[in-house]
């Protein structure tokens, strides 16, 4: 199920996790799999997604007991697929790896709206704005590229991007603002002010 309200069966499962059930709990990460695999793969790469999949898997697990329900369960797993993506990129400064870039078709790809068929010369320049946008993306900070990724390709709101980042809804603004006007600063250094792609 990937509705933004879980199921009644979904809330009895997380009642059952929170008292040690492992299988419930299983069963609800499980359905949010896909989510938390998503934003580990928008920031971290298709490589080390899984790695952060199961990382966060551990660490909910272990911080369970403390879940207030003050955010949904997609919320709260969010935010430590973020928290755990983060601490694999910081791992990845110490070892000064690049992370390899998402290819078209991947799971990190943002897609660029197909308006009712484009003509095929707009089609290809609708593929090359994606392809560029995804590896502008890639080489924002990780604040910006998360915050980017979870609001237009993912949809959430200000204050969902807040409560899965760990910061104040004044934060997620003006990072967003921020990571908007680095990307419009690559785009037209590369394109110039008009935005034709080539």
């Amino acid at each position: 199920m990937t509705s933004k309200k879980m199921s009644g069966d979904s809330d009895s499962s997380i009642e059952r996790a929170m008292q040690g059930d492992v299988s419930a709990f299983a069963s609800v990460f499980e359905e949010l799999r896909p989510t938390v695999f998503a934003v580990a793969c928008r920031l971290v790469g298709p490589l080390d997604a899984e790695d952060v999949v199961m990382e966060t898997y551990l660490k909910a697990w272990q911080a369970l007991p403390r879940f207030e329900k003050r955010s949904s369960i997609k919320t709260w797993l969010y935010r430590i697929a973020h928290n755990c993506s983060l601490d694999m990129l910081r791992a990845r400064t110490h070892r000064k790896e690049e992370p390899l870039p998402v290819r078209p078709g991947e799971a990190g790809e943002l897609a660029v709206p197909d308006l009712a068929q484009p003509a095929p010369d707009r089609q290809a320049e609708n593929a090359e704005l994606a392809g560029w946008l995804d590896t502008a993306i890639s080489v924002l900070s990780s604040e910006h590229r998360a915050v980017i990724l979870l609001r237009h390709a993912d949809g959430l709101s200000y204050s969902e991007i807040a409560a899965a980042t760990g910061v104040s809804t004044g934060t997620v603004m003006s990072r967003l603002f921020n990571a908007r006007r680095n990307l419009k600063k690559m785009f037209e250094a590369e394109h110039g002010k008009k935005g034709r792609i080539s």
